[in-house]
């Protein structure tokens, strides 16, 4: 994955009663409309696919040996307007197949599967095939989704457009422009689940919960994923809860716990708000990445250097403690070990997390040291836990 550039990712989730709610929502951030809005032909590194998008689009890129992306955002929208995707399936798929494709893509392979619900299916004249539907972006909100997939040789091109961040006419006409180059990229032949993987930022907020602690303290929990091929760290994630009218009320920042997220990693974060949840609060917004620019942060330790030992229970006082041991299995000193725990509910919300520094602070090849973490604040019933153990060098 290759992104062009990074932005202020917002998620806003708007609640009649503050509740949690996951979902893999990021956004862009507005940024000012450009003067030239003329079109600019796109063409993807892989070759794969060209179209011809308004200049100065916001993009979001992907360039793997199986998937070929590239999302858009217009100028004053806080979502991505549309994300094209295309795989190799290496093989041509006949009318009949394609149909069964349709299906599976729609009730298996979709990122927003839990959350969307299909609602039209037309086949186009040119071959191609449009699908309506509803996406749930917080509970009783839904956003108007419209899918195209289309096949051109033995790619396959799918082509989701969210109809509330542009204009539908310049919509239109963009999708339109979208075309398949099967004889010019050298993408692998992959499967169609590839799809899955297709998106629209190299960041993701997920599993989100807003809770209140038998005291009072509110806190919004939940994840980060990381979408990119590089290592991520020190993201900044900021809270903010609004009245009706959208006047803010109070906020809360921290940054994701742990010293890195890897490629296809996740790591908590848990904002709290000391004087709890005003009263007139009616929606919250998660910002991740405000003033953040990635950096090389060099080596992180995990799985590859240590290894852990986990269990639970309740204490004296029914808190959820996590405790175990750390080994180092590598052969070489690992320093500042920090074990950071992630609690999830039935839904597989987050509904606590924590972290904790080992002692000593050095650890040689073959140490051992022993953790505990208490979690005196859980929002809700605990069903699992993940630990992770990171050191450097």
């Amino acid at each position: 994955m290759r992104p062009k550039s990074y932005f202020w990712l917002a998620l806003s989730l708007i609640l009649l009663v503050l509740a949690g709610c996951g979902g893999d929502a990021v956004v862009f951030a507005p940024t000012p409309a450009p003067e030239d809005q003329t079109p600019l032909r796109y063409d993807h590194p892989s070759g794969a696919f060209s179209v011809s998008v308004p200049r100065l689009w916001s993009l979001y890129e992907q360039n793997t040996t199986t998937l070929a992306t590239a999302a858009f955002a217009a100028p004053g929208t806080t979502e991505p307007a549309v994300l094209f995707a295309v795989i190799n399936l290496g093989r041509t798929v006949n009318s009949t197949e394609l149909a069964d494709l349709l299906n599976l893509y729609q009730t298996q392979v979709r990122s927003d599967v839990g959350r969307y619900r299909e609602q039209s299916r037309e086949a186009m004249g040119d071959g191609s095939w449009r699908l309506t539907g509803l996406r749930e972006v917080a509970p009783g909100t839904t956003q108007a989704v419209n899918t195209f997939i289309q096949t051109s040789g033995t790619l396959i091109g799918l082509t989701e457009v969210v109809l509330d961040q542009a204009d539908p006419r310049l919509l239109q006409t963009i999708v339109n422009t979208f075309t398949l180059h099967p004889d010019s990229t050298p993408l692998q032949p992959a499967d169609l689940t590839t799809l899955a993987f297709a998106k629209n930022s190299g960041l993701g907020v997920l599993h989100v919960s807003a809770w209140t602690t038998a005291e009072g303290v509110f806190f919004i929990t939940g994840e980060v994923a990381n979408y990119s091929l590089n290592t991520v760290a020190g993201i900044p994630v900021e809270a903010a809860l609004f009245s009706a009218d959208g006047l803010q009320l109070t906020g809360a920042v921290d940054q994701v716990m742990g010293y890195g997220i890897p490629p296809g990693g996740f790591a908590p974060f848990s904002l709290r708000f000391g004087g709890g949840q005003p009263t007139d609060s009616t929606s919250y917004t998660v910002l991740l990445g405000k003033d953040w620019l990635p950096a090389d942060i060099g080596t992180v330790y995990g799985a590859d250097a240590l290894s852990w030992t986990d269990e639970s229970s309740l204490d004296a006082f029914n808190r959820l403690v996590v405790r175990g041991e750390v080994t180092n299995t590598s052969d070489h000193v690992v320093r500042a070990a920090r074990v950071t725990v992630t609690v999830f509910d039935g839904a597989q919300n987050v509904i606590g997390a924590a972290f904790a520094d080992l002692t000593p602070a050095e650890l040689d090849p073959g140490a051992v040291a022993p953790f505990e973490i208490p979690l005196p604040d859980v929002g809700g019933t605990p069903v699992n836990y993940i630990v992770n153990v990171q050191g450097l060098p």
